[in-house]
């Protein structure tokens, strides 16, 4: 039934409902306005404003030249593949003997145990010193602690002297202050009552 529908609106090319045949739309949009190509740029486009020098540098007297100049050449332990080489040709790879690295281990391990009794003596020997000068410091330290309490017991005397001296300057004081109103006191009396003059000096009453 389907297939006579389309056949029938095939064959009715001047029916008005149709319409007049229109242009298929075309759907691919046509780019005008591309970028152009870029070019890469040679030697000769190149302007140079101004040219460098280029003098040439002596690294002779470099330091880091000279440092790496004294580092001395050495081999690898394993010789058969250096760099370069992908594999050996004609040639055994070297190999380590293992009886000579036992030896060279266990000469080793002699040289550390040989260094560990050292250290252990001088480690022994640094802590009986240590245990004598802890001793004798203990020692120091009760007779300076003896001396500064007797220092201690002086300096409280001292200060006892001082606060004497500063009463002995008041009493002073006091006395001289009295003495001008004693005078003055006995130049009022009759002569008959007057007193001797006085006198803070030794040997005279």
């Amino acid at each position: 039934m389907g297939s006579e529908q389309s056949a029938e609106a095939e064959g009715r090319p001047g029916d008005p409902s149709s319409g007049p045949p229109q242009a298929p739309r075309s759907c691919v949009t046509s780019f005008s306005a591309t970028p152009p190509a870029k070019h890469r740029a040679k030697m000769g486009d190149i302007v140079v404003v101004a040219q460098g020098s280029q003098a040439s540098r002596d690294v002779s007297s470099d330091p880091d030249v000279i440092k790496l100049q004294e580092i001395p050449a050495f081999q690898p332990l394993l010789k058969g593949l250096l760099s370069g080489q992908t594999s050996p040709t004609n040639a055994r790879l070297e190999k380590l003997d293992p009886q000579q690295v036992l030896q060279l281990c266990l000469r080793y391990q002699d040289h550390l145990h040989q260094c560990a009794e050292a250290v252990a003596f001088d480690q022994n020997a640094l802590v009986k010193r240590i245990k004598e000068m802890d001793l004798s410091v203990g020692v120091v330290f009760s007779s300076m602690q003896e001396r500064q309490k007797r220092y201690a017991r002086y300096a409280e005397q001292i200060q006892k002297v001082q606060e004497m001296s500063a009463i002995l300057r008041r009493v002073q004081l006091g006395i001289d202050q009295t003495l001008p109103l004693l005078e003055r006191l006995n130049s009022l009396l009759p002569e008959s009552e007057r007193l001797e003059p006085f006198s803070m000096q030794p040997g005279r009453l």
